[in-house]
């Protein structure tokens, strides 16, 4: 089994995530920077899956020879794994969740 190298997104990096809860009770969240949205049945399961959805971006954009770019055209940087394996490579990307309506109808960071 291959070893599993972590890279860390540097530079101006506090990516914000913006959730608001559904009429259906879901909560739907959009990271404008990275183009994502996704949706979970609580605020738990957001930050899982909104780490899932970050991780799939970044593998695939590694493996389009396409991350460099990405990162640059944002202000980010990463040292990149030499001649990984793209599904070895777990990335480390410093996010924040904003909650619109959680408890109280306020916004709050999670």
């Amino acid at each position: 089994m291959a070893k599993i190298q972590v890279v860390q997104i540097q530079g101006q990096v506090q990516i914000q995530w913006r959730a608001e809860r559904a009429p259906s009770g879901r909560w739907i969240a959009v990271c404008q920077p990275m183009n994502l949205v996704t949706e979970a049945d609580s605020l738990d399961e957001l930050h899982s899956v909104i780490n899932e959805a970050m991780q799939l971006l970044l593998v695939d954009l590694l493996r389009d020879n396409e991350l460099e770019a990405f990162l640059r055209a944002h202000g980010w940087k990463a040292r990149l794994p030499v001649a990984a394996n793209p599904a070895d490579v777990q990335f480390n990307v410093p996010w924040q969740l904003i909650a619109e309506g959680a408890h109280d109808s306020a916004r709050r960071p999670y």
